[in-house]
């Protein structure tokens, strides 16, 4: 009797799963387990304005990427795929090997070249973004 209550109430919960999402929410209500995106920035050059995001992604280990697009992308609400094709794309690397830890000094916009985005690194915490969620364009 008691498996069968069991049984019953896995199955009441998994119908409520199901049904308890809007339409605009994932399927279960799921979305991209550690996925994280954030506007960072945006700059004109050229009467034409640049989006720079920040895309962290992994389970444990997180990396995080800096994402470069020519117009505003919309984003999937589940899987965070934009809509448009990334103009650039760069990981931000935390060089845990090295004691200590580099900051980024610059984000340069050269938009003209194979590298978009320029990153100019440093280990001088005061010269530097501490925390890579902050990073905007230098101007």
């Amino acid at each position: 009797m008691k498996i069968t209550i069991l049984k019953a109430s896995i199955i009441v919960l998994f119908c409520f799963l199901i049904t308890a999402c809007g339409q605009n929410e994932c399927g279960f209500g799921i979305h991209i387990a550690g996925d994280q995106l954030k506007l960072a920035d945006t700059i004109n050059d050229n009467n034409k304005t640049y989006y720079l995001y920040t895309r962290t992604t992994g389970w444990q280990e997180k990396t995080v990427f800096f994402e470069l697009y020519d117009q505003k992308p919309e984003f999937d609400q589940c899987t965070y795929q934009p809509d448009i094709k990334k103009l650039y794309m760069v990981a931000y690397e935390d060089f845990p090997e090295n004691p200590e830890r580099k900051h980024i000094e610059k984000m340069i916009l050269q938009p003209d070249q194979p590298e978009k985005l320029k990153i100019i690194y440093t280990t001088d915490k005061t010269k530097g973004v501490e925390n890579v969620y902050d990073v905007k364009f230098t101007r």
